[in-house]
């Protein structure tokens, strides 16, 4: 089991990440039939999508066996976040062609984003970053990699639908390894704490919330 780093913070966070080295039938093999049903499996077409799914749902159990949960599975609420059923802990996801990162916490929202920096960020920029934040990144790929991904970890935490990662969620501060941001619609205004990993000499980058 390719599990290569587990950590439990002293906030509570655990967090899982699995380096996907197995074949997309090895994966399939080693994952229990009654958590994948061939309903599921019919809605993921390609097979690499496939991998990262099998691979997910594995980290997520393995997390949920390390933290002593019972796992029965994954449900969507009504606003499509995914949550443990049968289990009050909460959990995020993410995942790129060659790593999955799961972080779980007991009674608090969570977020976890694993992003690379890639020319395509700085295409997106004006669609997704405000005034300030464009300006702070001075089209640095490494930066803009870094707001996008605790864009995505507050967006997750959140959970619910209709956000603007360029109108509703903005990040304050922008450090080496802390970040500060914030979540406002019309209804909600909320504070972000995260933190940032680098995973591989790949420059992937690991943002979760720190609650």
């Amino acid at each position: 089991m390719p599990i290569i780093q587990t950590q439990k913070l002293e906030n509570g966070i655990c967090f899982a990440l699995w380096e996907i080295t197995e074949t997309h039938d090895e994966l399939q093999a080693i994952l229990p039939s009654e958590i994948l049903t061939d309903a599921e499996l019919a809605t993921i077409p390609h097979q690499q999508k496939q991998k990262e799914f099998f691979a997910s749902r594995l980290t997520i159990k393995y997390l949920a066996n390390f933290l002593n949960i019972v796992f029965l599975g994954i449900k969507k609420d009504e606003n499509g976040k995914p949550f443990l059923v049968g289990s009050d802990w909460h959990f995020s996801l993410s995942h790129t062609q060659k790593y999955i990162a799961v972080a779980m916490h007991p009674t608090k929202e969570i977020g976890i984003d694993l992003e690379k920096p890639t020319e395509k960020l700085l295409r997106i920029q004006r669609k997704v970053f405000n005034e300030n934040e464009i300006k702070d990144a001075e089209n640095d790929l490494e930066k803009l990699c870094v707001y996008w991904g605790a864009k995505e970890a507050i967006y997750k935490a959140f959970g619910k639908k209709k956000v603007s990662f360029k109108d509703n969620i903005s990040i304050k501060s922008l450090k080496k390894e802390e970040i500060k941001g914030k979540l406002k619609t019309d209804e909600i205004e909320k504070s972000y704490q995260l933190s940032v990993y680098l995973i591989n000499e790949n420059c992937a980058r690991l943002v979760q919330n720190k609650i």
